[in-house]
């Protein structure tokens, strides 16, 4: 990720919020709290009218969201695998769900919390192939920890937690893995065939209004398209009716709801407790879900719906109140350098991302003027401030589009003679940032591609 050598004023958008000055006053508690496959636009505070999030709200009411955050790999394991290391999946070997297992070498978070004094306490779905938590975490709910618990119980067991823990105990890294709003996977399953006529016909006029890039650009990697547009499911889904597609993101919001229900159990705890002054929450998703954007469903790939994701970070009396930081480009692969860097320990080794305490603080500091993600072993992404490039190795198509003129990435510039010193800018950036890793066996699959590319 380069580093823009413009000094930036952090969060210049919220400058006229007092924030106190920062006095530690004992080593915090750090609570780690993450969804599964929520997109960023998933939150009422942050502007969403068709979901009711109260519990997110006031979270995000008491502290700071950043709304270019970025899966550093929008699926779950890969994804994971990232916040607890701190290094992307070329590094750290997880480059695909299930097969490819973390490097035993690499520390996670639990390991590194607990060697340093923290006690280190994992409730619900963890998800990193290869490691099973119990080896880095005391456990609060036993399961295998891909989510067969429902999220109010993990919601229950740590709210128990927080109510037998005394100050004298020491500080704690809990990590919080809740489910939702993941089953919505389940939910297209069973309603993959074109439907005739609603289930339940009074929903017709709850469901949201259609959405502009709802259709796509055809202009599309081959390597996304054998893994998606030729597929059985969405051969089906592509018959959908608009009605259906409604129904669908009317559904995903519905469980959204249900997860905000599961953390507010545990905000309610912390405040019940007494914890929530000396606790920093940071407050994420691994992925998002396609939710019918470009008729796409579930995760795996670039477009904003799967890659972009909620991120807040609360500690009352620390944190700024309402913050909202529009302006810097953040990265799932910044969770493990900022849990780090508020519970004062050593960064993990190599870690590449940073941490977002200085940009919480409204510190006067240089920033990235770009990002990479990482996605189905040769996918990658690179985002700056104004435009996302999207590349396959080895696929000569690519995409890129204008995020200022065209959220919604209905248009693909690639091949545009205005663009093209754009593209190749952007192409250089990602080259850079793959020269500085240092690849697993697993991540030089991609290098090998990339190198026929």
């Amino acid at each position: 990720m380069n580093i823009t050598r413009r000094g930036t004023l952090a969060g210049a958008a919220c400058s006229a919020i007092g924030v106190p000055a920062y006095v530690r006053k004992r080593t915090p508690n750090v609570l780690f709290i993450h969804t599964d496959q929520q997109f960023a636009g998933t939150i009422a505070a942050h502007g969403c009218p068709h979901v009711r999030t109260p519990n997110m709200d006031r979270l995000a009411a008491k502290g700071i969201s950043f709304h270019e955050s970025y899966s550093a790999n929008p699926v779950c394991c890969p994804a994971r695998a990232a916040w607890y290391t701190g290094r992307p999946t070329s590094e750290n070997g997880v480059v695909r769900n299930d097969a490819f297992p973390l490097e035993a070498s690499m520390p996670d978070l639990g390991q590194w919390f607990s060697s340093r004094g923290y006690a280190s306490v994992y409730a619900g779905k963890w998800h990193v192939t290869g490691r099973h938590h119990s080896i880095s975490f005391r456990l609060l709910t036993q399961q295998h920890g891909i989510g067969e618990q429902d999220d109010i119980s993990n919601a229950r067991a740590v709210r128990e937690f927080l109510r037998a823990r005394r100050p004298s105990d020491g500080p704690f890294f809990l990590s919080l893995g809740l489910l939702q709003p993941h089953d919505i996977c389940y939910w297209v399953f069973a309603h993959t065939e074109r439907m005739a006529a609603p289930i339940h016909r009074d929903l017709m006029a709850q469901l949201p209004p259609i959405w502009p890039n709802l259709r796509f650009d055809v202009r599309e990697p081959e390597t996304f398209r054998k893994s998606w547009r030729n597929g059985a499911v969405w051969q089906h889904m592509a018959k959908w009716d608009e009605w259906q597609w409604r129904y669908y993101r009317w559904s995903y919001y519905r469980h959204v709801e249900m997860v905000d229900g599961a953390l507010g159990m545990v905000l309610d705890a912390l405040d019940e407790t007494k914890r929530d002054r000396d606790t920093v929450v940071v407050f994420t998703s691994d992925h998002g879900d396609g939710m019918g954007a470009h008729m796409m469903w579930q995760k795996m790939y670039f477009y904003e719906e799967a890659a972009r994701v909620p991120l807040i970070v609360s500690w009352p009396g620390h944190t700024p109140s309402r913050g909202d930081d529009r302006q810097h480009l953040v990265s799932g692969l910044d969770i493990a350098s900022t849990l780090c860097d508020y519970a004062g320990i050593a960064p993990m080794p190599q870690q590449r991302g940073r941490s977002l305490r200085p940009l919480v603080e409204r510190r006067n500091v240089e920033w990235r003027d770009s990002l990479v993600s990482e996605a189905f072993t040769t996918g990658r992404m690179v985002r700056t401030a104004t435009h996302k490039l999207i590349k396959y190795h080895g696929d000569p198509t690519e995409q890129l589009f204008d995020m200022r003129a065209d959220r919604g990435e209905m248009r693909n510039l690639t091949g545009e003679a205005s663009s093209a010193s754009t593209a190749a800018s952007m192409r250089r950036m990602l080259a850079d940032w793959e020269a500085r890793l240092e690849p697993s066996s697993a991540g030089r699959l991609a290098g090998t591609a990339w190198d026929r590319g």
